[in-house]
């Protein structure tokens, strides 16, 4: 169970994951010893999965992002299972999630031009398993992008 000090460390270290414990103490307005022992639990019991460096993505010279929405013949589950590694080993693919509705799958793909993409569209896409549909989605401007959780609500 996530405790109120956990909620505080949790949004404290989204906002800046390289905070040092004393930093980090101090802004939880909790002893560091304290501090310390809580998040190494919340790193622990998998709540914290990882640190990592937040990149943009178009000043790293992606400067396309699409959604992909698939249908998926599943007619067996070791197709089902081979569409899931294909996807897992495309490296602009860079979110996946199975869905209800009309498409199966929605994927968030990058690239680092219209070209590329439509390379992977056509060339890797079509040569993945099973696919049956396909409709891409073009992103004409990020209106909001966070990876924090919202862990600090009521």
């Amino acid at each position: 169970m996530i405790t109120d000090q956990d909620k505080k460390i949790l949004t404290v270290l989204q906002k800046n994951g390289r905070m040092p414990m004393v930093e980090l103490a101090k802004e939880t307005n909790m002893s560091e010893s304290t501090c310390m022992r809580r998040t190494k639990s919340l790193e622990e019991i998998g709540v914290i999965k990882g640190y990592a460096a937040l990149l943009d993505s178009e000043k790293a010279g992606f400067d396309v992002t699409a959604f992909v929405q698939v249908s998926v013949n599943q007619n067996t589950e070791a197709a089902f299972d081979s569409f899931k590694n294909a996807v897992r080993a495309s490296p602009y693919i860079m979110e996946c999630y199975s869905l209800s509705g009309p498409y199966d799958h929605l994927m968030k793909v990058v690239a680092r031009s219209n070209k590329e993409l439509s390379h992977f569209i056509l060339k890797t896409l079509k040569t993945f398993p099973e696919i049956r549909d396909a409709q891409t989605l073009f992103v004409l401007h990020q209106v909001k992008h966070s990876s924090a959780l919202p862990v600090d609500l009521p």
